[in-house]
């Protein structure tokens, strides 16, 4: 399966000149408004993702500057990624038993949650970790066309349907690696930063070292495509938080906002 990821296509030309401005040191806001701006769909994109009710914004934003100053250039350019990633690929989740509308929920519910917790816990993880948690399950994308060219969809979607709120045994049952390490192999393949793809590769370890991926594996238990803020989920959740020694105080209270905006 890892294998099969480079073969996927290369991004658009906007969102590889918005990939190389937001790896520069010095990235210029003016400059990387106007390149998305060159692109009405993706602008579009962007500002129906950032005016979500998922991210509390008291009045609506209408514009890709401002946008880019409310949210960083690190989740714009997560949004920009995910709506190419979205047109770039072919999209039947039928395996998954879920639609791109309702990934598309759990990513952006994801990603709130990261906001909401550590923006009270260390702000400076905050750019890597809100881009990281709405791109993390696209990777679901690629087992889905995997799942569907080997003819094993009915089987697939059984087993997902059938298993508690961690799914990736059964990805690794049937690709050799989990939705996340898929996730991964896909950003490094269009050559997003390393610290990135390390965070996506390590959310499933349980003994991981990596800051992000510890988050992350957190945040999947408490939202994912078998549900949001279950029961069995947030147990697991918190039982992660208590094994990582993460701030359980502002985890609980990052849920109970997101919640209040559902």
């Amino acid at each position: 399966m890892l294998e099969e990821i480079k073969t996927l296509p290369p991004l658009p030309d906007s969102v590889i000149k918005i990939q190389e401005l937001c790896m520069k040191s010095d990235t210029n806001i003016d400059e990387l408004s106007r390149v998305i701006e060159h692109d009405p769909m993706l602008s579009a994109n962007i500002l129906k993702a950032v005016n979500s009710p998922l991210y509390g914004m008291s009045r609506e934003i209408s514009s890709i500057p401002q946008a880019i100053m409310l949210f960083g250039i690190a989740m714009i350019r997560g949004f920009a990624a995910a709506s190419a990633i979205k047109k770039t690929m072919a999209i039947d989740l039928s395996p998954y038993g879920t639609t791109i509308d309702a990934l598309t929920t759990v990513s952006s519910v994801q990603s709130a949650l990261a906001r909401e917790w550590y923006r009270q816990v260390d702000k400076s993880m905050l750019p890597l970790l809100q881009s990281a948690a709405f791109l993390m399950e696209l990777g679901k994308l690629a087992v889905s066309m995997n799942i569907l060219k080997r003819g094993n969809s009915d089987l697939f979607a059984s087993e997902i349907a059938q298993c508690g709120t961690s799914i990736e045994a059964i990805e690794r049952t049937y690709l050799g690696s989990s939705g996340y390490e898929i996730s991964a192999a896909m950003f490094e393949h269009w050559n997003f930063e390393s610290a990135l793809i390390d965070a996506l590769r390590e959310v499933s370890n349980p003994s991981t070292q990596n800051p992000y991926a510890k988050v992350l594996g957190v945040i999947v238990h408490a939202a994912n495509i078998k549900g949001v803020f279950t029961e069995e989920g947030m147990m697991e959740a918190l039982r992660l938080i208590e094994h990582f020694g993460l701030n359980k105080t502002a985890f609980e209270e990052a849920v109970s906002k997101v919640k209040s905006i559902l």
